[in-house]
């Protein structure tokens, strides 16, 4: 699989950092370094964007791009594989491929997963009866037969969820299924304050907009899904033809079960290069880390390979808060100021498309 004689970097996930990490390569080159990215497929979803998408404002393919080109361009190997285990002491990725891979430096920038296991015994009938929008590559494949059978008649649709992908689905469900036929969308948001860690300002514009657009939004807590029907904490049954499961992610289960140190949040703890302290040549990739740590992560990954001096990683996240309001608006926050709008939208539309492109430029 790799020329022992060299030290081999593996990309575990087609995440934004790794893949900059890639776009550095191609740029400067990676002399004679194996390098191997390890994802279960061959695209790039921009997940900014993609309520975007089931709202009508972007095509699939404005979202999705393929890896090919850019693989390419850093002379890069891939492999389409999931990851069934990681063992940081003998430095091996198991994969479903059935090889073990082995890797010098290791970058884990992965897309997050609900684990369905949990979720069932959480909300028994969720496994066969929701749509799930984690992974990405799925959901994007399924959400036009929702909207082929919204064409056909009204729909109930129930959004699961009270985070603020939950809520940024909702409101762009309610724009893109409204025509024909009146379908309806419910946000059932568990008994948690509706976007409780967004600026109050921008927690009371969404609310709005989910007036405005006819979101009905109930504060409980789904227990199970029956056929057409999800059952309440409450006891309340709630009539649905379409459960879309908008749950908050987490790391996949490998990597919580790798050895590796997990931090209060079950997160694994990394230094501020990115490191496992405890496993040096393992770089993790935080949640909501900044949008351009790619850079910085790639001089990591080379100091680790070659020597040298590490490069501080700033995991501050921006300020700056937007979230998209279906029906060609946004809102956004930066401290006490919030504005919401077609021109927020648009300001937004033209950020996440140059931001796009950007990471796809060799």
């Amino acid at each position: 699989m790799t020329n022992p004689s060299r030290k081999h970097l593996v990309l575990l996930g087609a995440g934004r950092a790794n893949l900059q990490v890639l776009r550095g390569l191609a740029r400067q080159g990676r002399g004679d370094l194996g390098v191997t990215l390890v994802a279960p497929h061959p695209y790039y979803i921009e997940r900014g964007m993609l309520p975007g998408y089931v709202a009508g404002d972007y095509a699939l393919e404005d979202i999705r791009i393929p890896l090919d080109a850019l693989v390419e361009a850093s002379g890069a190997g891939f492999v389409p594989a999931h990851v069934h285990a990681l063992d940081p002491g003998a430095r091996r990725v198991q994969l479903s491929s059935g090889d073990a891979m082995p890797y010098d430096v290791l970058s884990i920038d992965v897309e997050p997963v609900v684990d369905r296991d949990q979720t069932e015994a959480e909300m028994p009938g969720a496994r066969r009866n929701a749509l799930f929008t984690w992974p990405l590559e799925s959901f994007v494949q399924l959400w036009p037969q929702l909207q082929s059978l919204a064409a056909e008649r009204a729909l109930h649709v129930a959004v699961i969820g009270g985070g603020r992908a939950a809520v940024e689905l909702a409101l762009a469900c309610a724009h893109a299924l409204a025509h024909p036929h009146g379908t309806r969308v419910t946000l059932v948001s568990d008994e948690s304050p509706l976007l409780a860690s967004e600026p109050p300002g921008l927690q009371r514009r969404m609310v709005a907009r989910l007036k405005q657009l006819g979101v009905t939004v109930l504060q409980d807590r789904c227990t199970g899904l029956d056929g057409r029907e999800l059952q309440l904490a409450s006891g309340a049954r709630l009539v649905c033809d379409a459960p879309l499961l908008a749950a908050q992610p987490g790391p996949p289960a490998w990597l919580l079960q790798a050895g590796l140190p997990l931090g209060e949040d079950g997160l694994p703890l990394v230094n501020e290069r990115l490191q496992v302290e405890e496993h040096r040549q393992v770089f993790i990739v935080p949640p909501r880390a900044p949008l351009e740590l790619g850079p910085v992560l790639e001089a990591n990954l080379r100091t680790a390979l070659d020597g040298g001096s590490f490069k501080k990683v700033p995991v501050q996240a921006s300020r700056l808060r937007v979230l998209s309001c279906g029906a060609g608006r946004a809102a956004a926050a930066w401290g006490p100021l919030t504005l919401e709008g077609r021109e927020v939208w648009h300001w937004k539309d033209r950020r996440d498309r140059r931001q796009l492109a950007s990471l796809f430029k060799v």
